[in-house]
């Protein structure tokens, strides 16, 4: 998603701009769809994660169409950081430029770390089917010191990931010419913000809701009924099962 209107692009640079917008938009809204799944229940959530590890031809193509391709394009983007920035780019001003690749320096750790936490065991067969919810709550409930270190970095990653996809569909599209004039781009500018913040809202409520067992959508839990012969005690959610995807 780096500036194509330099004086003769590279295919370097073309297949570094395509990369980052097809590829880290299905990860994040195939991410996305199945991890909000447990917004409604764990079983929702354990059959789409399975139908993602149902065989080879899906992990191959899992392998081809994704994670291939954003590999090449985080690695790449390592490069682009580190020259010098352009006088002249794709992006509204230098400052969005400068976030763009911040972002994507924290969106590719953000990514490996996800990929090695449970993917990889996935992968190997270290996790089964059937056990990807009570990894994922155990893994963003966990305190130190009282913190939830790995909510809040999960939190970070898709805030930078959310950013980073957002901001670049704006400079694709102004680089390939998918928007001309200045309404136009307002136009696809506002669009793109609005998916953006819908997917941040949906993404932080699923990460909120499997650290702490809060629920802002889908339905509430039964309350669990008080013993016989107890004080009444108020309605509560039932926790999700401690363990991701």
């Amino acid at each position: 998603m780096e500036d194509l209107r330099t004086p003769a692009p590279t295919t370097a640079r073309k297949l570094f701009s395509i990369s980052g917008v097809l590829p880290l938009g299905a990860f994040l809204f195939l991410h996305l769809w199945t991890t909000a799944a447990l917004l409604t229940s764990n079983g929702t959530y354990e059959r789409q994660v399975g139908v993602l590890h149902g065989g080879g031809l899906v992990f191959a193509l899992e392998v081809l169409l994704i994670i291939v391709p954003l590999a090449f394009h985080g690695l790449y983007g390592v490069v682009v950081a580190l020259q010098r920035r352009p006088t002249s780019h794709a992006y509204a001003n230098d400052v969005m430029l400068s976030l763009e690749r911040i972002s994507g320096l924290v969106v590719l750790l953000f990514v490996v770390a996800h990929l090695r936490a449970t993917m990889v065991p996935a992968w190997s067969g270290h996790l089964v089917v059937g056990s990807y919810s009570s990894r994922l709550v155990e893994q963003l409930s966990t305190l130190d010191s009282g913190i939830p270190f790995t909510a809040l970095g999960y939190l970070v990653g898709l805030a930078a990931t959310v950013f980073h996809l957002v901001n670049g569909l704006g400079s694709f599209c102004r680089t390939w010419g998918y928007v001309r004039g200045a309404r136009a781009e307002r136009r696809a500018t506002l669009v793109f913000r609005g998916v953006g913040v819908a997917l941040f809202v949906i993404g932080s409520a699923t990460i909120i809701t499997v650290a702490t067992g809060a629920r802002f959508f889908g339905p509430e839990a039964p309350a669990t009924p008080a013993p016989c012969g107890s004080a009444a005690t108020p309605a509560v959610n039932a926790p999700l099962p401690s363990a991701s995807h």
